[in-house]
């Protein structure tokens, strides 16, 4: 079937010096960022059920592979687009003000294909045979255990958290290489979703629709080929970063992976205030009848949930382009990195506050099941406390690193 997005065959491959001209990348992201809208309506008419049935619906993801949105960091050799950061962050954040959970799997599926770009090419050949898209869940925490044999490793264990795991074509792993049963360093590995037991065991408060459960490795054999060294994906020195001459491709991937939180959280807060808005332009005292939007205090928490939300859009924005400019170099070093953290832990404090404060004044209507407020207020209470997005660690490691201190976090 001929997609009617379709920009090209996702076979082709493109030279590595066939960049195309600024005004043409640019006209390429707003298109898909245009899908992105086109798409919204339907992530809204499915969060209710998203939310319920614990993953994300087939329509919306197919009609986001259709838009060829999950290419959008793919090298073009791969038949990717291999655009930049600021249009994937805008793809999710459209998805975002609709459902949070449906953007984060959506920000997985995109940022892990960009890390398959990162693999040895051996790899990136295998992952990109059938074309430049993969559903990839996973998880970077060191979960495994690796014991090296001829040709690769085993791997056996169990990890948590794999967002996305409800739809997969490989799973994302992280492990420690166990020689004479003492661990020398950490491998990022890829399996094929064949080769895993995955546990339909996620039923949380919040980010319910992210079908984010365990996963189970049981002697697999893990080829060279597809294992990295974590540190080298830590420092941006990955096989890909010598292969693609995209700068993009030489990040150190921490900040990379913080910004695949970013336009999250700042959409949900967006979506938060315009549904807390629309809900006090509709809501009656149950008292006295009188419309509550005359109350100075909804009022008040209307425009700061407006406010609140244009300034997460603005350092989203500062963020995204500290990602498309920045020299990779300059954002390698623990300190830049701690305080890259730091600086996404605060806006993942903030977004909950800002949210947290609306549903406050919203009312007990906004806590029925079907209110889209109070899924935006369990979806980021859950968020908050993500272990890359706990203020206190971070700010606590970057802290320890500007006293000289060694950090408690070697992210």
């Amino acid at each position: 079937m001929t997609s009617k997005w379709r920009i090209h065959d996702g076979k082709r491959r493109r030279s590595r010096r066939d960049h195309p001209s600024g005004s043409w990348i640019m006209s390429l992201s707003e298109t898909l960022i245009a899908r992105a809208r086109e798409i919204a309506p339907i992530v809204e008419r499915e969060a209710y059920n998203t939310d319920k049935n614990r993953r994300i619906s087939d329509a919306v993801l197919d009609a986001c592979q259709e838009a060829e949105l999950f290419s959008i960091l793919v090298p073009k050799v791969y038949g990717g687009h291999e655009l930049n950061y600021s249009t994937m962050a805008s793809v999710v954040y459209e998805f975002a003000r609709h459902c949070t959970s449906t953007a984060w799997v959506v920000s997985f599926y995109i940022g892990h294909n960009f890390l398959h770009s990162l693999w040895p090419k051996e790899f990136q050949d295998e992952v990109f045979a059938e074309g430049p898209c993969s559903f990839t869940p996973g998880t970077i925490a060191p979960n495994f255990r690796l014991v090296p044999v001829e040709g690769g490793y085993i791997a056996n264990g169990l990890s948590q958290w794999n967002s996305g795991s409800s739809r997969c074509d490989w799973f994302l792993n992280s492990g420690l290489v166990m020689i004479d049963g003492k661990p020398q360093g950490a491998k990022a590995f890829m399996v094929p979703a064949k080769d895993v037991e995955i546990i339909d065991n996620w039923d949380m408060a919040g980010m319910r629709g992210t079908a984010s459960g365990d996963a189970r490795l049981t002697d697999v054999f893990v080829p060279h080929h597809r294992a990295v060294d974590v540190m080298d994906l830590l420092n941006g020195t990955a096989p890909g970063s010598q292969i693609h001459a995209n700068r993009l491709y030489s990040l150190p991937v921490l900040p990379f992976v913080l910004g695949e939180t970013m336009p999250v959280m700042v959409g949900s807060y967006r979506g938060a205030a315009d549904a807390f808005k629309k809900l006090t332009e509709e809501r009656y005292s149950t008292f006295t009848s009188a419309k509550v939007q005359n109350k100075q205090t909804a009022q008040i928490r209307v425009g700061h949930g407006q406010a609140g939300a244009a300034i997460a859009e603005t350092l989203l924005r500062d963020y995204a382009t500290m990602l498309d400019t920045v020299d990779p170099a300059e954002i390698k070093s623990i300190e830049k990195r701690a305080e890259i953290r730091a600086r996404v832990g605060m806006v993942s404090d903030y977004v909950q506050s800002g949210i947290n404060e609306m549903m406050l004044g919203a009312g007990g209507g906004a806590f029925r099941s079907t209110s889209p407020l109070q899924r935006f207020f369990r979806d980021m209470n859950v968020l908050r406390v993500h272990g890359f997005l706990d203020t206190e660690t971070a700010t606590e490691n970057l802290g320890r690193v500007q006293l000289g201190l060694e950090p408690n976090c070697p992210l």
